[in-house]
């Protein structure tokens, strides 16, 4: 295992192919962690995180398929939209 000031090294890395000509690419890393990647698409939006007996669950949907966190996407990162940030 890495010590803390460290950069963990990643041990394996898998593609899932998804509809649309999506892949979530998943990255394992030796401290435990694991990064998710979302290839091709819309912004994805973190919309609910949950602990589920020994294990956690993410789930990600694309701002255009109803999403309200979207919102809060194309406000925080939109060019010239006169919005403040």
């Amino acid at each position: 295992m890495a010590a803390a000031d460290e950069r963990p090294v990643e041990i394996d890395k898998r593609d899932v192919p998804l509809s649309g000509g999506r892949t979530l690419r998943v990255t394992e890393f030796s401290n435990g962690s694991i990064r998710l990647a979302v290839k091709t698409g819309s912004p994805y939006v973190i919309t609910s995180l949950e602990q589920i007996d020994d294990g956690a669950v993410v789930k990600i949907s694309p701002g255009r398929e109803g999403s309200n966190a979207h919102k809060n996407w194309v406000r925080d990162h939109g060019a010239g939209d006169g919005d403040p940030a």
